[in-house]
């Protein structure tokens, strides 16, 4: 029985997936500009032509890497309705990002590796990557000024700089960070940021 459109779209998104891990692995373990297609066609067990059905150029499979992850991300600050982040999203938001930094650990590895690359960091400071991660700001930026009036701004900042800052340090020694300290961490976090 011949596979249905529907079928074969499954099919192609598995395989995409499969090309965006091995790449996304790949580009932080060897940095963007040493990793080639070859590469990661091998690893992702696909013929190297196959790799331009998927992707135009490397160029393109890296912006798809960084924005599947950022979208991951960008999830985690998702308001749960009518566009405007409660302090239970806010609260869900420190447990979500914990949540993927310890079970997730190797991607954050990765992921910190890869967009404190030189080459990375031109390729995707091109707006139209994250088109919506400006609408994103701009929610979270709201929720600060209702919360923090006239310390919003440096609250936003103080907030990505700690949840930068632990994630690398953090993807580059889990074991000097034990889950209770994390966990705790993150309450601490919390209470600074989200005010009762």
């Amino acid at each position: 029985m011949p596979r249905t459109p529907e079928q074969y779209e499954a099919i192609r998104n598995a395989k995409k997936k499969v090309i965006i891990d091995a790449a996304l692995k790949l580009f932080a373990e060897k940095g963007f500009v040493a990793t080639t297609i070859n590469q990661i066609a091998e690893a992702a067990d696909i013929a190297n032509g196959l790799m331009y059905r998927h992707f135009k150029s490397k160029e393109e499979l890296l912006k798809t890497v960084v924005l599947t992850v950022a979208n991951e991300i960008d999830e985690m600050l998702a308001p749960s309705h009518n566009n405007a982040m409660s302090r239970e999203d806010a609260l869900q938001f420190f447990d979500k990002f914990f949540d993927m930094l310890m079970t997730r650990t190797e991607v954050a590895k990765l992921f910190t590796q890869l967009v404190y690359q030189p080459e990375v960091i031109k390729i995707i400071s091109d707006n139209s990557i994250l088109p919506h991660m400006s609408k994103r700001g701009e929610i979270i930026y709201a929720y600060l000024s209702e919360t923090h009036k006239e310390n919003a701004q440096m609250t936003l900042l103080n907030i990505a700089a700690i949840t930068n800052g632990i994630m690398l340090l953090y993807a580059f020694s889990p074991n000097d960070f034990p889950d209770e300290m994390m966990l705790q961490y993150r309450d601490y976090l919390k209470k600074m940021f989200i005010p009762m």
